[in-house]
């Protein structure tokens, strides 16, 4: 039974205070110990898979402090964002957000990083520039749902019934790599299907990597292949941050591991908390040329009420529970933001009736070059098609 402290908070069972704009509904909550578990069950179910992990705005929190330290802010520091390119990613992006501004985005399917030395430089050429130096903090993580039930892969999505899955690229990749093992997808470096670039990247890294590293492919389960992807990945981006910074001009941080939605079971049942988690991989910082290696653990987690303080920059809502204990805090991932970040209608009904304009705005197009070779069409299939007036004509022009 949940029981008040001499301050007047709420306490769970489990000794982890929690604070709520409505007290009354927090008690109730947590009284329902048997069927809900509690914020702090809940994150002992993610710790299991992923040791490191954090709560997000936990996460951000240290991140944020810890760069202070080295002269990294929101006004002088440019962040850069590689996550996986599902919608429910931007949840972490927006507490990235809420600390260093809008970010340069090099997401891709899985969190693969297929921008290359130039889409890294893109991003660069856009930091600020502050006593003549660029500052930029890199942010990587691929996915991975483990609802509030603790089933791995599921997540539950805003009007679409049942259960869905996250990371679906890596789902994938897992079913395909046990299935026939590793050899068959380890090409050569660059080489993808026109049709599906980014997946046959993504897999084709990760077999390449897992043979590196001795995996038995037949053993592979969502978290052991989440896992490699992060370690991956990683490996990416420190190699075109060589090939891309010049940390004579520039300092910059690096941030990696996987994201964790721990979301409520059911969206569309306003009693069930949602909750969002970083398990933290590198972290380092780099100034002057010298790498810092980072503990975030070591940085001191805010209290309750600094985590709420920071949590209405990203969520614009005070209505959430939080949980602390010595070491981590937890913060609720308020239900209405989800539906509103990610296009569901907060209580509301979705319209079916055709608007009255719809036949007046419907037009017809010609296509100005129609046969014009798709994506995966050799360029030279044909040698005896005709050159002049067709597509390759263009280019004697």
């Amino acid at each position: 039974k949940a029981v008040r402290s001499p301050c007047g908070r709420v306490m769970c069972p489990c000794r982890f205070h929690s604070t709520c704009s409505k007290p009354a509904s927090a008690e109730a909550a947590l009284a329902q110990g048997a069927t809900q578990p509690t914020l702090a069950q809940r994150h002992a179910e993610i710790l299991k898979h992923f040791p490191t992990s954090l709560s997000a705005d936990d996460f951000i929190s240290r991140v944020e402090i810890a760069l202070a330290g080295y002269g990294f802010n929101g006004d002088n520091t440019i962040a850069m964002s590689n996550l996986c390119r599902d919608e429910s990613c931007m949840v972490l992006e927006d507490k990235i957000e809420s600390v260093f501004g809008s970010c340069f985005s090099t997401h891709g399917l899985g969190g693969v990083l297929t921008c290359g030395v130039i889409g890294i430089k893109a991003g660069l050429s856009h930091s600020p520039v502050q006593g003549g130096k660029e500052r930029y903090v890199f942010f990587s993580f691929p996915h991975i749902a483990v609802d509030g039930d603790g089933n791995v892969g599921l997540i539950s999505r805003p009007n679409r019934p049942g259960s869905s899955s996250a990371c679906g690229a890596l789902i994938a990749v897992t079913n395909i790599l046990k299935a026939d093992g590793l050899d068959k997808h380890t090409s050569a470096p660059g080489a993808h299907d026109p049709l599906e670039p980014e997946f046959s990247i993504l897999k084709q890294r990760l077999a390449r990597r897992l043979k590196h590293e001795g995996v038995d492919a037949s053993q592979l389960d969502l978290v052991a292949v989440t896992k490699a992807a992060e370690r991956t990945i990683t490996s990416d981006l420190e190699y075109l941050i060589s090939k891309a910074v010049d940390p004579k001009k520039a300092d910059y941080a690096v941030f990696t591991g996987v994201q964790i939605h721990n979301w409520a079971a059911d969206l569309d049942d306003p009693s069930q908390t949602s909750l969002e988690f970083v398990g933290v991989g590198k972290s380092y910082v780099v100034t002057n040329g010298e790498k810092t290696y980072l503990d975030l653990h070591k940085v001191p987690a805010l209290s309750p009420r600094q985590l709420k303080v920071l949590s209405q920059a990203s969520l614009s809502d005070d209505k959430t529970a939080t949980a602390a204990s010595a070491s981590s805090m937890i913060q609720e991932i308020p239900r209405d933001y989800l539906l509103k970040r990610l296009g569901g209608v907060a209580g509301g009904s979705v319209g079916t009736t055709a608007p009255g304009w719809q036949e007046y705005v419907k037009t017809t197009f010609a296509e100005s070059h129609p046969g014009a070779p798709s994506m995966d069409t050799p360029l030279f299939a044909d040698t005896n098609q005709k050159q002049e007036g067709g597509f390759f004509s263009s280019f004697k022009k």
